[in-house]
């Protein structure tokens, strides 16, 4: 299904832990064409199969951090800090924000819960030990979309927000998408190698994402942002 023909049903969270501009914007399909001043964007997209059964497999991994884990990230301290506190926006067919509903926790097949805006956790790439703090933005919880975007709630490397969906399209095919946006490294070392640094991030993105096609061996990202 393609974006325009379903309305954008999304949670958005914004709170004094993000460390970047422009929270939610990974959200906009012209992301590419107009990002964030001074951000570098992105976008990947992977076709991991066909039919509802693939939708439904994959979205049930993903919203429980199945694609990091799959791809040899690891994910600790998950916290959901403020969360119930905050019911979140939504945006109507026109881009309109308006109250969101209360939302119905759903879970995954093992029982773990799915992911929500104001979740927390701690990403760490075990090859390195390089470890960030990230935060759940918002959600997407559509008939034919769904999926979750963090945005950086430390500024230990690139700053910015990745989002993670999957879509079920028009032509019965399933395909993993990410896209976000990224602030090079301003200071300490980091700052030396900013472009390697913002590719790397957007490397590890797209290791995670393609890590929901079937086959994808575990611990295809070795690196971190």
């Amino acid at each position: 299904m393609s974006e325009a023909a379903e309305p954008t049903r999304r949670s958005t969270f914004v709170d004094h832990e993000a460390v970047y501009a422009a929270v939610g914007a990974s959200a906009s399909p012209d992301l590419q064409r107009f990002p964030p001043e001074g951000s570098s964007p992105f976008e990947h997209a992977l076709k991991i199969g066909s039919g509802a059964s693939r939708f439904l497999t994959a979205t049930n991994t993903l919203m429980t951090w199945g694609a990091q884990r799959a791809a040899g990230v690891e994910i600790a301290d998950i916290s959901d800090g403020d969360a119930p506190q905050y019911a979140g926006v939504v945006f109507d067919t026109a881009g309109n924000p308006e109250a969101a509903p209360a939302a119905d926790v759903n879970y995954g097949p093992d029982g773990e819960a799915f992911l929500t805006a104001g979740v927390t956790a701690t990403l760490t790439w075990p090859h390195t030990k390089f470890s960030r703090r990230v935060r759940v933005v918002y959600v997407i919880d559509e008939t034919h979309r769904s999926g979750f975007a963090i945005g950086t709630a430390d500024d230990a490397g690139v700053v910015g927000e990745t989002a993670f969906f999957v879509e079920h399209r028009d032509d019965d095919s399933v395909w993993a998408v990410t896209r976000g946006f990224y602030w090079a490294p301003t200071a300490g070392l980091l700052k030396l190698k900013a472009r390697a640094a913002t590719r790397l991030a957007q490397k590890s993105a797209i290791s995670q994402i393609n890590a929901l096609a079937p086959g994808i061996a575990r611990g295809a990202t070795t690196e971190g942002p």
